[in-house]
């Protein structure tokens, strides 16, 4: 009997979701027919028309705009209060907006996990789950997907913005394009004006313990390998080569600072790899990784300039996350280099 009852009560579960989505189609936002590719580096249009429709008090309240996405027109709302997103928690904050709702993974950034304890946790990375964005009511979704399936569900549920994942390639882009989304562009750039002047203050410090022509390179271990990162996908890539301005080796820029943002490296090929320094991102499994002979005998192992970075601190590239990177690995290369003149 208890079988039985459970079954059922599932039953009345998904048809009673699927009657919530079906009501809310007719307000959603217009389709994502067509998606850029990944890591494409183009930008959202920001060209908005307004379209007010005033209540019987004279007030704005369900006022509506036009928002011009890479996947089309979206009609959202001109002042949206209840916002979920899958990974833009990061841009959201920075214009002093907290979201609803959002991915797990993106609510566990230690670079800001403490501003988001009361947003609901929606699932996680590929497991988004449908009945509790319903619940939260959202009046705009903000997604990086490229599911065509996933995006249609969404826009049943409420107006949905499709930015996909890899479209902007820097910090300054990416805050004045969700200034221009969320119509906070003041907001944007007082926040990138703050952003500036760290970095600013992170460069002078690397500077003033690094020759221009020493070169960083972004590997991680693995356990037959290494990889090698680029600037725009996570690792500190941003950070180091972006925001600190730090020199590529000449294979770091034309094997994966395109297009292709990573690549496996062999065990003997790692020197061709290896700059001056290396930034070297390891598991909790990893700790204290200490690599094999050709590893040991690289100038950056022999003149201790590798810093090791835990993964779960370091994958993230959110413009917060960037700029709290940028602020550690300068403050690391002082470190080392005071370490290294005693």
């Amino acid at each position: 009997m208890f079988a039985v009852n459970k079954r059922f009560s599932g039953w009345l579960l998904m048809l009673a979701i699927i009657m919530i989505l079906s009501a809310c189609s007719s307000g959603a936002g217009s389709s994502a027919a067509e998606q850029t590719d990944e890591g494409a580096g183009t930008t959202n249009g920001s060209t908005e028309t307004t379209a007010a429709s005033s209540n019987d008090s004279g007030t704005s309240g369900n006022a509506t705009r036009i928002y011009k996405s890479l996947s089309g027109d979206v009609e959202i709302p001109a002042e949206p209060k209840r916002i979920v997103t899958d990974m833009y928690v990061s841009d959201l904050l920075a214009l002093g907006v907290q979201p609803v709702g959002a991915v797990k993974y993106y609510l566990e950034n230690p670079f800001y996990a403490d501003q988001v304890t009361d947003v609901e946790d929606i699932g996680d990375r590929g497991s988004v789950s449908l009945e509790k964005v319903v619940a939260l009511n959202p009046d705009l979704i903000i997604t990086y997907s490229a599911d065509a399936e996933e995006i249609e569900n969404y826009q049943k549920i409420a107006p949905t913005v499709v930015i996909p994942y890899g479209t902007f390639t820097n910090v300054h882009d990416e805050i004045r394009g969700f200034g221009e989304l969320m119509n906070k562009s003041e907001e944007a750039e007082a926040w990138l004006k703050s952003y500036d002047e760290s970095i600013e203050a992170s460069r002078a410090k690397v500077k003033a313990v690094i020759k221009p022509e020493e070169t960083f390179s972004i590997l991680e271990v693995s356990d037959k390998s290494y990889y090698g990162y680029g600037d725009n996908f996570g690792r500190g890539g941003q950070a180091v080569y972006r925001a600190l301005e730090l020199a590529p080796l000449e294979i770091t820029k034309k094997e994966l600072m395109g297009d292709t943002q990573w690549k496996e490296i062999s065990r003997e090929v790692i020197g061709d790899y290896a700059g001056d320094h290396i930034f070297l991102t390891v598991s909790e499994g990893d700790a204290n990784y200490q690599g094999d002979a050709i590893w040991q005998n690289l100038p950056a192992v022999k003149n201790n300039q590798v810093y090791e970075l835990q993964e779960d601190r370091y994958w993230y590239f959110d413009p917060i996350a960037i700029q709290g990177q940028a602020e550690e690995f300068a403050d690391m290369i002082v470190e080392r280099a005071q370490q290294n003149r005693k």
